[in-house]
């Protein structure tokens, strides 16, 4: 009654303008939320979304908590829709459906968001938030830089990683022959060494002096979701030109201002040395210069084809790509043998078995397993795979639909702007496609039960096109570090152990909450 009274009580013109827009909000907002509805979609309700995505927002839960409870409450459907805020998004649950939309779709979903626009700062040209041709052109560019004779260089680069964390481990087991030790800082700090010598060729130094590791710091940023971020994100699901009306494209410009400076150094480094060392950095930097002569040889000759475009690897997209390959080389991975450690440490005789193809390994090779080697270790990759399937990177898949598509068999068309999630974490512990999900199996990947997994089920790098450049690296990586603590350690849990594992809330990839205490014993 009171708001009537103070709506009558204004000028007849206010009057007609509030109830004018309050109308418009209204009727906007019940179109937005009955917008599945509308189309015979099985969906989960504006109501419950909201509900679940208020804590998310809050970071009292995981985004991951809330797409598997939606994920659960479209049970018995192929697909469903969903609500981020206001924005219709679409989750799979059939497997079979993920190469349908990911792959033949790949049309329509082949970007994770709506298009970066220029100017948003060197860090937005990776290879995450590239759409559309130029996505296309850089991703080309690189793949090289992931073949098998460039892995096989990087593999001795992370040896020499794994030689100073074993040398750091034997320090902190000298009186005891044992320690307890918090396992997802010291991989963690493995990883930003490894990271930091793969992509650019810097020492980092984090297992000897963690307090005075820079790249801490932007670690920390890369991974960690503040306000910015929430804002950010809020704008981003009422409409993305508020990401710019509000200055908050792009990354945060203290972590710009720094990996912009650690790569421009980097470079002048490698330029003045004159000896070029085989990491990315330097790959990037010879197919730069390979591009600056094909231009200067075409322009020679008269050629007037070349375009500015042609030379992919400017400065912007280098520092853009070395920032991609911190998100995806430092925390997921290091992530990654973090989780297989605590499972090892709870299944000793998965962890005894594991050691055994380490030391058959060593004995065949005549005591250092190198590159070739470590493809043959069979066990070894199904422990990881494993780990994967209970713990993968992401979580999920997020793609933003360009074009309308229609879904197959049916009178159903997924429009432009709505999203896409394909829950893997669900998929993968989902009792129809793996039985007794929760229970850590490596045999699940056995030659003779690999083929048993359904297409679809499994993905922790992705699927289409857009599947993980680096997945052969950040495995490379992952199975370099659980190598080197199970061949000269066994892993046990301690007092500090946590009985049951649970995530961070303020990262964006899958990465444990807290410390994960382990207790290392030297082997006799």
């Amino acid at each position: 009654m009171e708001l009537l009274q103070g709506l009558l009580s204004m000028p007849s013109n206010s009057t007609l303008v509030c109830i004018g827009i309050s109308l418009f909000v209204y009727y906007y907002l019940q179109d937005k939320v009955n917008y599945w509805a509308k189309r015979g979609v099985a969906y989960v309700p504006a109501s419950k979304c909201l509900s679940l995505f208020i804590p998310q927002m809050l970071q009292s839960r995981t985004m991951l908590e809330v797409v598997s409870e939606q994920y659960d409450l479209l049970e018995g459907h192929s697909y469903g829709g969903v609500y981020q805020l206001t924005r219709p998004t679409v989750i799979l649950r059939d497997p079979a459906m993920t190469k349908e939309w990911l792959v033949k779709g790949f049309t329509s979903f082949h970007d994770r968001g709506p298009e970066v626009e220029e100017g948003q700062g060197n860090l937005s040209e990776n290879l995450f938030s590239l759409t559309g041709d130029r996505w296309h052109t850089v991703r080309t560019k690189l793949s090289p830089a992931f073949s098998s004779a460039k892995l096989k260089v990087m593999y001795q680069t992370l040896k020499g990683c794994a030689e100073e964390l074993n040398a750091h481990l034997q320090g902190l087991c000298e009186k005891r022959d044992e320690a307890e030790i918090d396992i997802k800082d010291l991989v963690g700090r493995y990883a930003m060494d490894a990271i930091g010598a793969c992509a650019m060729g810097i020492k980092c130094n984090a297992i000897k002096d963690p307090d005075n590791c820079e790249m801490k710091k932007a670690v920390k940023a890369i991974f960690t979701i503040n306000w910015r971020f929430t804002l950010m994100q809020l704008c981003m699901l009422i409409h993305p030109k508020l990401v710019k009306i509000f200055g908050l494209a792009g990354p945060p410009k203290d972590l710009t201002k720094f990996l912009t400076s650690v790569t421009k150094q980097a470079m002048d480094m490698k330029a003045k040395s004159g000896q070029p060392r085989k990491d990315f950095l330097q790959i990037m930097m010879s197919a730069s210069e390979s591009e600056t002569q094909n231009g200067k040889e075409h322009s020679q000759n008269g050629d007037q084809t070349v375009k500015s475009e042609d030379n992919i690897f400017t400065e912007n997209v280098i520092t853009g790509v070395i920032s991609t390959f911190l998100s995806a080389g430092l925390d997921p991975v290091a992530a990654t043998v973090t989780f297989g450690l605590y499972e090892l440490a709870f299944h000793p005789e998965i962890q005894e078995r594991l050691f055994e193809e380490i030391q058959a390994a060593r004995m065949k090779s005549g005591g250092e397993i190198e590159y070739d080697d470590i493809k043959d270790m069979q066990y070894l990759e199904q422990v990881v795979n494993e780990t994967l399937r209970l713990y993968p990177a992401a979580g999920f898949l997020f793609r933003f639909c360009r074009e309308p598509f229609q879904v197959q068999d049916s009178s159903v068309v997924i429009e432009k702007s709505v999203n896409l999630l394909v829950p893997q974490m669900c998929i993968q512990r989902d009792p129809k496609y793996f039985p007794e999900p929760m229970k850590f199996d490596p045999e699940r990947f056995s030659k003779e039960n690999v083929d048993k997994i359904l297409p679809g089920s499994y993905l922790p790098f992705g699927e289409g096109p857009r599947f993980c450049i680096a997945n052969r690296f950040a495995l490379m990586n992952a199975k370099t570090m659980m190598m080197t603590l199970v061949s000269d350690y066994t892993l046990h849990p301690c007092a500090k152990t946590k009985s049951r594992m649970t995530f961070d809330k303020k990262t964006f990839t899958l990465s444990p909450e807290g410390e994960v205490w382990l207790k290392l014993k030297k082997r006799k």
